[in-house]
Order: structure tokens, then sequence, then C-alpha cells
């Protein structure tokens, strides 16, 4: 197994190339370019996106960075500060209105969830990915 800043990979097979570190649209739509290295899947660290709570901007980047992406499944991920996340919200509402947002609009093929939240909002974020095929990896 090894691991470097652009991909993950167990025995020479590409399982994942995160795009963390894009705060611009354009630097994340550069980073998702890069995809020639043929990942099983891309994982996108949105709370290092400028943008990101700005719903429009999200719906309008998430888009372009699929278009880019084509059949390659997309990971959505914002990690709050007290976990090693670049960007932090207002409030653990934010928080979880954030990640209600990327199942509610299939931003992604999955969704990462913090598991440190209030457990009966995660548990109902978790029956509506399910319920909207978003499939959910919790942390």
């Amino acid at each position: 197994m090894s691991f470097d800043q652009r991909k993950v990979e167990i025995n020479k097979q590409m399982i994942l190339m995160p795009i963390n570190t894009g705060v611009s649209e354009k630097d994340i739509l550069k980073q998702a370019e890069e995809k020639k290295l043929q990942p099983e899947m891309m994982e996108w660290r949105i709370d290092y996106f400028k943008d990101v709570v700005l719903m429009n901007r999200l719906l309008e980047v998430t888009g372009k960075v699929k278009n880019v992406m084509g059949t390659i499944p997309i990971l959505i991920t914002f990690r709050s500060q007290k976990f090693g996340g670049k960007t932090e919200l207002d409030s653990e509402d934010a928080y979880l209105n954030l990640v209600k947002i990327v199942i509610d609009f299939k931003l992604g093929y999955a969704v990462d969830i913090e598991q440190g939240h209030v457990s009966d909002r995660v548990k109902g974020l978790i029956k509506d990915a399910k319920s909207k095929e978003v499939q959910v990896v919790l942390f």
C-alpha cells in the first residue's frame, strides 16, 4: 500500500485520487483534469473550496467537476477543523445542513459523514443517503 498527496494505491491499483487543495474553481478543475491517472474514485474535499457555503457556487462547480470526472465516482467530504479540516462552519447545524445538501442534490456518488455530531441527525442523514442511493463513509 502506498500513499502520496495525489493518490492511494494498493497493489499498484489506484483506489482514490483526492482533490483536496483546490481553493478556487480554477484550482479544483485543474486538479480534476489529472483524472488521466484513472482512479477508482476521486475524493473532493469541499472544506478547501473557498465558496463552499455559497450553495449556487457549490452546485455549479460540482457540475463541472462531475463533467470532468466522467464515470469516475466522487466522494464528497467536508472535514471540520476539529478533525483536521481546512474550513470551519459557524455551527453544527451548518455542517449537518451542508451534508444534507450534498445528499439531497446527489453532489457525489458518496458522502463522508463525521460521526462526532448529534447522533439522531447523523442517523437521519444516513437514512436519507441510502434512500437516495448515495453511499456513506463514516469518519
